[in-house]
């Protein structure tokens, strides 16, 4: 119910009808802002460097590698993210975490492929000769 008026006041027929044409002309409440959500603009091919990129950054990831976080952080195509996790893991880089589904692919990072990389790349700098610049002469 409505705000009562105060004793002694009563609303006239001409008060009532003005308030109920007033209460038409109002907006309708909506209950939803209808926020829509940002459209991903995600890769659908990958050229070398994002190759490189994910060949270089995804042993860093961590523990727990699916499409969706290879997605998010590379900015690709769901299905983009299947076939580099496919790739990756025949290579031998991801190894399978626990059993798998044919829906959701959870892998982790081959840590003992990941040690002979850093290895590999520790003694190809420790091979390579230093070159140390001179010091411009002093006048």
């Amino acid at each position: 119910m409505g705000k009562q008026p105060t004793q002694g006041q009563k609303k006239t027929k001409d008060q009532i009808a003005k308030a109920a044409s007033q209460r038409s002309k109002q907006t309708k409440k909506k209950w939803t802002k209808g926020r829509a959500k940002d459209k991903l603009n995600n890769a659908v091919y990958l050229d070398n460097t994002a190759y490189k990129q994910i060949e270089t950054q995804l042993p860093k990831m961590g523990a727990l590698i699916t499409v969706s976080t290879v997605s998010d952080k590379f900015k690709v195509n769901g299905s983009l993210a299947r076939r580099c996790i496919r790739h990756f893991a025949k290579s031998g880089l991801l190894v399978p975490a626990g059993d798998q589904n044919s829906k959701q692919y959870i892998y982790t990072v081959n840590a003992q492929v990941v040690a002979a990389q850093k290895a590999a790349a520790a003694a190809a700098a420790a091979d390579k000769p230093q070159t140390q610049k001179k010091a411009p002469a002093k006048k």
